[in-house]
């Protein structure tokens, strides 16, 4: 009798065990147009975007008959990232959506407007919020972008007013649709995990309405209010700076030291030419910019013209691709110097000039003095043949 009885108590026990473990399950199943059958998609936890900590993905399965499926077991709600290489990004949300894991069976089905994801409590009401306003404010803009499509094929009609006039109104679409939902979603989830996410995930902090920051932001943990306010004063820091850069290379003002690179790794400063030249002229431009490269022509037939005279070309390239730069020098044959820190946007002699947009020129006499910031075509030529004139 005690050995029966301990028999149905290991029985017992194991059931309870595996009715714990069968309620942590979940599954997770996509479902998009088969043109993508072969793309790569992966789950990866989900950090805040001021966060230094980049995760691997945990998972990864590539789309099969317009299906792809994760499953496992999940101990509480948790936040990652859905990810889908290969993508044309037509489908808004498809490059990469955030998803709640959380026990249960979520499906994510993508069509014109974005995603429809439903199966589990938390999942179904971001999609009933956030999800709806998002689909939404696609409908809209769709229906906007016809309109300016339109607006532009009328006589007389300006490209870029059109254009800005109606980047403003798609503008207000998403704040009309998409904030008032966020922070509904983000308000019933306040003080967890989910709501921390997606109150940065969703909108800035200074787009939410005040009311809403006053009750939410104090429920997020302090630790990470103090990551998040640490990079925005980084970047009010280099917001400054960059205005300071603009103001000290106005015209009048002396040059600033480039150290940069040859393609064949030589180390350039500009200080080696200015003042040993009559003209430095400085051309910040990038493989990838195409008004840089219609430039060159014009570059080069400036310095065939004035080189006996001492114009001196420096090329300042932003990229941050070796083999791009190299093709394009290879390509275009730009005129001059052509040096490059390969830092990209992060380029300190593109911070250090405040170039704000590219092609970006700046002319520097011989006394050191800056004498034209960015100057183009026909003024550029205009500049440089008077320069050279009164010489």
């Amino acid at each position: 009798m005690l050995r029966n009885n301990l028999i149905v108590l290991l029985l017992a026990a194991a059931g309870l065990f595996s009715s714990c473990g069968s309620g942590n399950h979940y599954s997770l199943t996509g479902s998009l147009p088969t043109r993508y059958d072969g793309c790569l998609v992966k789950l990866t936890p989900a950090t805040f975007f001021f966060s230094e900590e980049k995760p691997s993905p945990v998972d990864s399965v590539k789309i099969k008959d317009g299906k792809f499926r994760f499953a496992g077991t999940v101990q509480e709600p948790t936040v990652y990232m859905l990810t889908i290489d290969g993508v044309d990004y037509k489908i808004p949300d498809m490059a990469s959506i955030a998803v709640v894991i959380e026990p249960g069976d979520v499906t994510i089905e993508y069509d014109t407007l974005g995603i429809i994801m439903a199966g589990t409590p938390v999942n179904e009401r971001y999609m009933t919020t956030i999800g709806e306003a998002k689909r939404e404010t696609v409908r809209q803009r769709q229906l906007l972008w016809q309109e300016r499509d339109s607006v532009k094929r009328l006589p007389g009609s300006v490209e870029n007013e059109v254009d800005n006039y109606y980047n403003l109104k798609s503008s207000a679409i998403f704040k009309e649709n998409v904030i008032p939902a966020s922070e509904n979603f983000i308000r019933e989830y306040a003080g967890t995990e989910i709501g921390e996410f997606f109150f940065f995930h969703c909108c800035g902090k200074d787009v939410y309405s005040k009311a809403f920051v006053d009750e939410v932001y104090p429920t997020i943990r302090p630790e990470i209010r103090e990551q998040y306010e640490t990079l925005i004063r980084a970047r009010q820091e280099k917001q400054d700076y960059f205005v300071h850069s603009q103001k000290v290379t106005n015209v009048g003002m002396p040059y600033r030291e480039i150290v940069a690179r040859t393609i064949d790794g030589k180390e350039i400063r500009l200080s080696d030419y200015v003042g040993k030249k009559q003209l430095i002229l400085l051309d910040f431009w990038a493989s990838w910019c195409i008004p840089c490269i219609q430039e060159v022509p014009l570059l080069k037939r400036l310095q065939e013209k004035y080189k006996n005279q001492g114009l001196q070309i420096v090329g300042v390239s932003v990229d941050s691709d070796r083999e791009k730069w190299q093709g394009a020098l290879n390509k275009h044959q730009p005129a001059g110097i052509q040096i490059s820190e390969l830092k990209g946007w992060e380029s300190v002699s593109r911070v250090d000039y405040g170039v704000q947009a590219i092609p970006f020129t700046v002319l520097i006499d011989a006394s050191g003095k800056i004498l034209a910031r960015n100057p183009h075509g026909p003024l550029l030529e205009e500049i440089i043949e008077k320069y050279f004139s009164k010489k």
